[in-house]
């Protein structure tokens, strides 16, 4: 006989909870193991590079708030100007939207408030900077 919709539904979540169940018993049997090992041989976490685990993932931590603070200030405010060995010119923005004060230069992919706005039938020009 064909199982219904909700009898799969309660199976699944009968094999989930007994699949999770094994997983929990199976961590614990390697870790024991990990750390018979690690006895064993005298190791530390350290020796497993587990310091440098938590350093590297600090840093991209630490990476990515600066990339979005970066990301948010080209939106909010003018762009700055080239810094070292970048020879590209800096181009002032053209337009602007008036409720979040994010500006674009008119180059690249529209940004989607403008893509917003002319969908709901405002013009581009009407973002044009005076």
């Amino acid at each position: 006989m064909k199982k219904s919709y909700k009898q799969l539904m309660n199976d699944i979540a009968q094999m989930t909870a007994t699949a999770n169940k094994i997983r929990k018993e199976e961590i614990a049997h390697v870790k024991k193991a990990i750390q018979s090992k690690m006895a064993e041989y005298q190791l530390s976490l350290h020796d497993l590079g587990a310091a440098g685990v938590a350093a590297y993932t600090s840093a991209r931590k630490s990476m990515s708030e600066s990339k979005a603070a970066a990301v948010k200030s080209k939106v909010t405010k003018a762009p700055a100007k080239s810094v070292g060995n970048d020879k590209r010119s800096v181009v002032k923005p053209k337009y602007k939207h008036a409720k979040s004060g994010a500006t674009w230069s008119g180059r690249g992919k529209t940004p989607r408030w403008m893509a917003d706005e002319i969908k709901a039938g405002k013009k581009r020009d009407s973002f044009l900077i005076k």
